[in-house]
């Protein structure tokens, strides 16, 4: 088992002065979307708690947008993502790293706790208090900013040294590839209800916030498209999967679980069981 380890997770987090909330908060909205073709208006966005920090907020932007474009918030100028260079060869996923392998994924997997899961009492705010993500540096980056920044496919834009303004991000949870940073989140693999239910309500406050934050220790954030992540939630693979990255995506969250020593349930791990043994070796 590769474990959380405090000072090499938090050494980052030791300049984060937690001030306010990075984000602004979603809203709510009738169901979750399925996902649209990208000649289609895009319907609102369900809102779960799960969800408040990952990305914009989905009701702010026209339902017309294809996640290409121009975007106008309510009270500002058109937001107009950066150009992007010509003569691009076709868009690939970029996933976090350390993500294991797909034998290494077996025996972590052999190897977790087995238990129940009960997200009772849990909070969206035990992990990090009312600030969505954590401020890095001297420069005071937000989490989200640096995790757009690292898995863009090409090199991101960045407006005042931090904030991403163009870049090209193709979501592994619905093959849609994205231009705008408005219409990306920054999910969770392992959702912060999800680890709560299995093991972080017993954590100290400082490994909640970095489990949420976690850039580097295990690979717990990955660049989606807005609608793929409310389709997704809260929701464990035992209940949803990105389809075509199933493989991919079980072994990340096997990598998290191990890393931070969370438990599975017994659906739970006879459903990754069962992908890993469709993988191919």
């Amino acid at each position: 088992m590769r474990l959380y380890r405090r000072p090499a997770l938090t050494s980052a987090l030791l300049v984060a002065a937690l001030p306010a909330a990075v984000l602004p908060v979603a809203a709510h909205a009738a169901s979750p979307p399925s996902r649209p073709a990208a000649d289609q208006p895009r319907s609102a966005a369900l809102n779960f708690d799960e969800l408040d920090c990952e990305g914009p907020e989905e009701d702010r932007l026209p339902s017309t947008d294809s996640g290409q474009g121009a975007v106008h918030e309510p009270g500002t100028a058109a937001f107009v993502p950066a150009p992007l260079p010509t003569g691009l060869p076709p868009a690939k996923v970029k996933w976090p790293k350390n993500i294991p392998d797909l034998d290494d994924a077996k025996r972590m997997l052999s190897e977790l706790d087995v238990g129940t899961f009960d997200s009772k009492g849990f909070r969206r705010t035990a992990f990090g208090g009312k600030s969505c993500w954590v401020l890095h540096g001297v420069d005071k980056c937000p989490t989200r900013e640096l995790a757009l920044k690292a898995l863009s496919d090409i090199p991101a834009t960045l407006k005042d040294g931090c904030k991403v303004v163009g870049g090209r991000w193709r979501s592994p949870y619905d093959d849609l590839t994205v231009t705008n940073p408005l219409r990306v989140d920054i999910d969770h693999v392992v959702p912060l209800r999800a680890a709560w239910g299995s093991g972080a309500r017993d954590w100290p406050e400082y490994k909640r916030r970095a489990f949420a934050n976690d850039l580097s220790g295990s690979p717990q954030l990955v660049a989606v498209s807005t609608w793929s992540n409310r389709d997704k939630g809260d929701k464990g693979p035992d209940k949803w999967l990105p389809k075509g990255y199933e493989c991919t995506y079980s072994r990340a969250w096997i990598g998290v679980k191990d890393y931070y020593g969370l438990r599975v349930t017994t659906q739970e791990r006879s459903k990754l069981a069962e992908v890993l043994g469709d993988c191919p070796g």
